[in-house]
Parts: structure tokens; sequence; C-alpha cells
């Protein structure tokens, strides 16, 4: 009896492996049959390579893209539909109630990014994206920018004393402390002091969190975190200590009297009960992550494409014109090839629906590959892979209709579309400007010799690890 007991419960553990294998190498039988499949160990295949994110794309998914506009692909714990096409991606982002946004939250509970980002304006769907939006929407899309100029002017002092007895550095600390203070000062209404010292402890705590976040394996296989494995434990632990010292740190240090500052709005809004505390976390954290995080990703793509090609650097130095349209070409070619945010997977079909004549049922995820789309020869020619800023044009007024024309049909969807899209692109594209032309007013920018050219292997997109020289002017 206890010998056929042992063998029963030996069979279903042996059944349940060997489906739970299955699942994970095989997308689900109602999947769309005519587009392609990509291998499910693709997601996670730079844990053991050195592949970056540029190779990933070049061997597994880019003729399959072109030729198809969208695959089957194995992410964050599931399958899921990547689409890159523009003409549906076009659909995606008009279609918000059928492909409705569903954060960490929904798609990955319990995960320890989940813990940290909670239920936002990013994220959210519905009636409570719409609240979130009327809380929050003005500060960041109206942000005041009157201390940009002497937090750059700070950065290139610091920039200066870290050049001290060399001409080579790594900036990416620096320029996460610069990154902060401005979204800190310009759109939350809050001195985080993260220029003040390098030990400061915003910058620190940040740094911390990053490194309990994004570990590899966890980010791949974020369901295995609602396990109690002690190290996920801790990073929970260590994710909610964080929020609450940030909501505490706004509650504390917001100014009333900056009446359009996100703090002072969500404040108000925690006050008067329009939000709970945990509302009020979410929000704030992600008003803080995406408004530092993604411009300091695009500044050091800008850095590294400029010290990369001196003629166009040059170029940029000698641009006269106020309006720079040189360098908004150069920013706009920066976020066609080197987008911050590679892959992004956060929508879920609410209904069984078409896209063209790809089939997709309720309650799949679907996403899309910025990098995939702005490298696409099919939409950009044959010289898709070329920095070519000449592509957008010569005026100020060509250059930023084509970049228009280009996030209406969605060949540049870097700043995702239509009524989701990022309402903190204007702030980032000023940062941005201000922060190079300042950099190139004083230095001459070039690549260090010992750094292997390399951009990150997964997640964010940015140059990794790199090495800077900087030469006075």
């Amino acid at each position: 009896m206890l010998y056929e007991l042992v063998k029963s419960v030996t069979a279903l553990v042996v059944g349940f492996a060997i489906y739970s294998i299955l699942e994970v190498v095989f997308p689900p039988f109602n999947f769309p049959r005519n587009i392609p499949t990509i291998p499910f160990y693709v997601s996670f295949i730079s844990s053991w390579t050195n592949l970056d994110q540029k190779d990933i794309y070049n061997k597994y998914l880019r003729e399959k893209l072109e030729k198809y506009g969208a695959v089957k692909i194995y992410f964050a714990s599931r399958w899921n539909i990547l689409v890159t096409r523009p003409e549906y991606l076009v659909e995606v982002f008009k279609n918000e109630d059928i492909y409705a946004k569903s954060g960490n939250h929904l798609k990955i509970p319990g995960s320890v990014l989940a813990t940290y980002t909670g239920d936002n304006v990013i994220s959210a769907h519905g009636t409570l994206w719409k609240l979130y939006r009327e809380v929050v929407s003005s500060s960041i899309q109206f942000p005041d920018l009157s201390t940009i100029h002497q937090n750059t002017s700070k950065f290139l002092d610091l920039l200066e004393q870290e050049l001290v007895g060399t001409s080579s550095i790594v900036v990416n600390d620096l320029l996460q402390r610069y990154s902060l203070v401005n979204v800190g000062d310009s759109i939350l209404g809050v001195d985080f002091e993260a220029l003040d010292s390098k030990e400061s402890t915003m910058h620190q705590k940040i740094k911390y969190i990053k490194s309990q976040i994004f570990r590899p394996f966890f980010m791949n296989f974020p369901y295995v975190e609602k396990y109690p494995i002690p190290s996920r434990i801790k990073a929970k632990r260590e994710v909610e200590g964080f929020r609450n010292w940030f909501g505490q740190t706004l509650l504390s240090k917001y100014n009333p009297e900056r009446e359009n500052s996100a703090a002072t709005k969500l404040v108000q809004a925690l006050h008067n009960d329009k939000l709970t505390q945990k509302q009020f976390f979410d929000n704030a954290i992600i008003i803080m992550v995406a408004g530092h995080e993604n411009p300091l990703l695009l500044m050091l793509s800008l850095l590294y494409v400029l010290a990369k090609h001196q003629d166009i650097q040059d170029l940029v130095r000698a641009e006269t014109d106020p309006q720079q349209p040189y360098l908004s070409s150069v920013i706009y070619e920066t976020l066609r090839l080197f987008p911050p945010l590679g892959q992004i997977i956060n929508r879920c079909t609410t209904k069984s629906t078409w896209l063209g004549n790809i089939h997709i049922p309720k309650g799949v995820y679907v996403g899309y590959n910025n990098m995939a789309t702005g490298r696409d020869r099919s939409v950009w020619g044959a010289g898709a892979d070329r920095f070519q800023p000449s592509r957008w044009g010569t005026t100020l007024g060509e250059v930023n209709s084509n970049y228009s024309a280009s996030k209406r049909s969605s060949k540049l969807p870097a700043f995702h579309g239509r009524k989701r899209a990022c309402l903190g692109e204007k702030f980032a594209l000023n940062e941005s400007k201000w922060f190079i032309t300042a950099v190139l007013e004083k230095y001459k920018v070039r690549l260090d010799e010992d750094w292997k050219e390399k951009i990150t292997p997964a997640g964010p997109i940015s140059p990794l690890g790199m090495k800077l020289k900087f030469e006075k002017v």
C-alpha cells in the first residue's frame, strides 16, 4: 500500500515537473501559429554569455522581426507576443482598452520589482490611471527648470575635481547624482542634495536598491520570488524600507508653496484621501525612478555616440543656432538606436483580438522592443544601423517635424505613444540638451582605449561601464 502511494506521488511530481518545463520551453497552444517563436532561452542568454542586447537582437531576433513584425517570446515567467512593426504598434497604442496597461503588480505579483514600483501612473489602467494622472501629470509635463543650469554648473565643477590627476573616468555615478538632483528639484520639488557629496544618502540608497532588484536570474524568473527564498525576503524588506524612507522624506521636505511640484500634489492627494498611503508611495517612487533613470540612460548614450563619432561631436560643439537643430537630430538618432528602455511588455489583452492577421487570445501579454523598431531595415532602410543624424533634416522645423511624424507612426516608439505617451518626454529632452551643450563647451570627449565597447546585456539600454576621456577645449 505504502509502495503504491509513493509511486503515485512520484508520478505526480514527475508529471508536474515535466508540465512545468514544457510550459517554459513551448508557447501555449492558443498562441498565434503564423508568427515565429523565439527560443525560450534567448531572454536570459546574457546570463551565461558575453552577448549584449545588440548582439542578441542581431543573432536571434532581427531576421524574424523584420520579416513578420511580431514573435512569440518567453519573458518574466511567461510567454508573450512581442510586436515591432510600426503599424502594429499604432494599433496597440491606439486601442488602450484592448491592450490594457498591466504593470508589475499584476504581471509578477510578489516579486521584488513589483514591491518596489507598485501600482502607478505608468502601469495603471482605467479609472485608477485617470486618478493618478489627474494628481501628477501637470508636475511632470510642466516642471520647474530654474535650477537645471545651476545643477549643470555644479556637475561640471565636480567632474573637474574627478579629473584631477587623470583624464579618464567612469561617469555613471556622477551622472546619476546629477539626474537625481534634477528630478528632485524640477519635478518633485524636493532637494535630494545628491550633488553635495559622493556619500549622498539618496544616491547611496538608490545604488543599493538597484543592486537588490536587478539580479539576472530573478529578473528572468520573477515568479520564484513568491517562495520563501532568504535573499529575496531580505531584498523585499530592503525595498519596503527604502519606499517608506523615501515617502517620509517627501512628507517632511516638500514645500507647499511650490504648488505644482509632484511632492505637493501627492501630499495634498494623500491628506484629502484621494490616494491611499500605498498609492502615494507607488507614484512617488515611479516619478523618481523614471524621472532620473531614463534621462540618465539617454545622457550616457549621448556621451557614447559623441565620443565615438568625433566629427559629429565637432559639429554639435560648433553649432551657433540657439535652437540647436543639429543637436536635436543627434538626440533623436540616439533615441532610435539606443532607446533607454529596450523591451517593454506591460499590456494585457482584455479580449480576443486581431492585430493585422495575428490572432491574439484574451489575457495575453503584448509588448514591444524599441531598439528592434528603431533598427528595422524595412522601416529605416539599408543604413538602419548607421548613426546618421542628417536623416532627420537640417532646419529645426524639419528635424522636429520628422521626429513628430516618426512618433505618430510609431517608427520611433522610445517615448511610447498616443494617450499613454511618456509624460516626462520634454523634461528628458531639455535636460539632455542642456547637459550635452554644457559638457561640449568645456571638454572634448573621447572613448578610453581600454574600454571594450558594449551595451548592457539586458534591461535598460546604455553603454556598459563606459570609460571616457575628457580634454579641455
